[in-house]
């Protein structure tokens, strides 16, 4: 029988330094001498006393002289899951998991619950004249709720115009239509109030109330009061569930088509139905990014997120160069993102665009104009004001720039014209109070790879937190399995899209960016 050796000696006879016949799988003289062979592998050990050969000994630091230096409370803790490990080693090409739609959540915990207690409900006068339809006291108080305080945490509708529609469409008359608006509202009040049962039995009645209009009208203001009913169940659906229904998709899809039927491509939209089509199509994209990224997508889904008929409307908007609150940019800057997403929706399916398709892109957005209403920063949070509202446009532009470089020029992270931009969105949201965008704050945290950047990220994020904002909740945990598949790929083999498609795809339904 051949004898195999090893090339180096073992760990026993190295300590006793004496020479090794290196022999496989123990050392001879080990067994003739009696002794426990420690073989040939790798061997952790510690510098011994004194040691003069290391710089690192094993004795004990003086107390007296080290300060004792405790953590800050506020630090923030990084975790690697072995969840994440084994996605890298997929993503490199490794073997394949298990069942991804069992197996993807694992070892992460989605806590997005709101921790803070529920405030005290103002009350409406009972029934008032004016109203066209007889509510119960409960129902009231839960409208009431939403309109002195829930609607100025929610995101996209947390300005005046938006709230003020919203209420003046569900009072309109005492149609199906306006009776599921305010059952869309109550469910959002109640759910806020932690009042999940009530919360589930008024989105059912919604939903009922929205097939039953669907069913008996089709004018215009009946769809766009459907709309806006709609739109609030994919807000609910943003808020009820950690990891999201497929109700949210269906929600978006159905407001989407809705819109696409009821607004021409060649007209021009103001007042009430500019604010409607700005709300859906802010949904829209949000949702296009979301099945760019999402491994598990239905057809359906693919099929509405390339409708681009809602572009071509906003386009002809007489106010697309200023900010728009229900859109946190312009729409200039939100239309060039969409644009963006579908160029990389195109890359994905195999087309292989012309480089002057980015560059035309790119120039869409470094010289977008982001004008802003000072009627339209009327709110009470600093998230509101002229300079925040500014910050958060520009975000966004910087966010659809390095979107753009990284996932359709597939840019490494190390090229100048990206970091520049990088640099740029990390000193805007140094300067932000909060940041109730979700988008734009995903994008941009993906590029943070230093801890003083990931800080930036953290600390804006708890800010924002403090407004009970679940989806900002559910950023921070996706950037966090993107950091740590960064990390985990040391030499940024692995492609941009496919990194960020694995982590957004570690839901179990589609991703909610609302």
């Amino acid at each position: 029988m051949p004898s195999y050796t090893n090339n180096k000696g073992c760990w026993t006879c190295k300590d006793r330094k004496i020479a090794c016949d290196k022999r496989l799988p123990f050392c001879v003289k080990c067994e003739k001498a009696g002794r426990q062979c420690l073989g040939y592998g790798t061997r952790l050990s510690w510098p011994r006393d004194n040691d003069r050969r290391r710089a690192i000994v094993s004795q004990e630091p003086r107390c007296s002289k080290m300060a004792f230096r405790p953590h800050p409370r506020n630090s923030d803790y990084l975790n690697v899951f072995y969840r994440d490990v084994e996605l890298s080693y997929e993503l490199t090409g490794g073997a394949g998991s298990k069942d991804p739609c069992t197996e993807r959540n694992e070892h992460y915990h989605w806590d997005v619950m709101p921790k803070h207690s529920a405030v005290g409900i103002p009350r409406l006068a009972f029934n008032p004249s004016w109203m066209p339809i007889t509510l119960n006291n409960t129902h009231l108080s839960l409208v009431s709720y939403f309109d002195k305080h829930l609607a100025m945490c929610l995101s996209p509708i947390q300005n005046a115009r938006v709230r003020d529609l919203t209420l003046r469409m569900a009072f309109e008359d005492g149609s199906p239509a306006s009776y599921a608006i305010l059952c869309s509202i109550s469910a959002l009040s109640s759910l806020h109030l932690k009042d999940t049962v009530h919360a589930v039995e008024y989105k059912r009645k919604a939903l009922s109330a929205v097939w039953a209009s669907a069913s008996q009208t089709s004018d215009t203001k009946s769809v766009l009061q459907r709309i806006i009913a709609v739109n609030f169940v994919a807000c609910f659906e943003t808020y009820a569930n950690p990891n999201v229904s497929i109700d949210w998709a269906v929600a978006i899809c159905y407001a989407k088509t809705a819109a696409i039927n009821t607004y021409a491509a060649d007209q021009t939209y103001i007042g009430d139905l500019a604010l409607i089509l700005d709300w859906v199509f802010y949904y829209d994209v949000i949702s296009r990014f979301a099945v760019r990224h999402f491994d598990r997508r239905f057809d359906s889904m693919l099929v509405c997120a390339r409708k681009q008929h809602l572009m071509w409307v906003e386009m002809n908007s007489p106010d697309k160069t200023y900010i728009v609150p229900t859109l946190g940019c312009s729409l200039e800057v939100l239309n060039a993102i969409a644009s963006i997403i579908d160029v990389v929706l195109e890359i994905e399916a195999g087309s292989d665009p012309d480089h002057e398709v980015f560059d035309r892109l790119e120039r869409r957005l470094r010289y977008a104009k982001q004008d802003i209403r000072f009627e339209e920063t009327d709110g009470p949070q600093s998230t509101n004001t002229a300079a925040q509202a500014s910050l958060v446009a520009e975000l966004h532009r910087l966010a659809g720039m390095i979107y753009l470089h990284r996932a359709a020029r597939q840019s490494l992270c190390t090229n100048p014209t990206l970091q520049r931009l990088v640099d740029d969105a990390f000193g805007v949201m140094e300067h932000l109070e909060t940041c109730d965008r979700p988008l734009p704050l995903f994008v941009v945290g993906c590029e943070a790879r230093r801890d003083d950047q990931r800080a930036i990220v953290l600390n804006l994020i708890s800010r924002t937190q403090v407004r009970y904002l679940m989806n900002i909740v559910r950023v921070r945990k996706f950037l966090e399995r993107f950091w740590a598949q960064d990390d985990l790929d040391i030499d940024q083999s692995i492609d941009y899209a496919a990194k960020v498609t694995a982590v957004l795809s570690s839901s179990e339904m589609l991703p909610a960016f609302s």
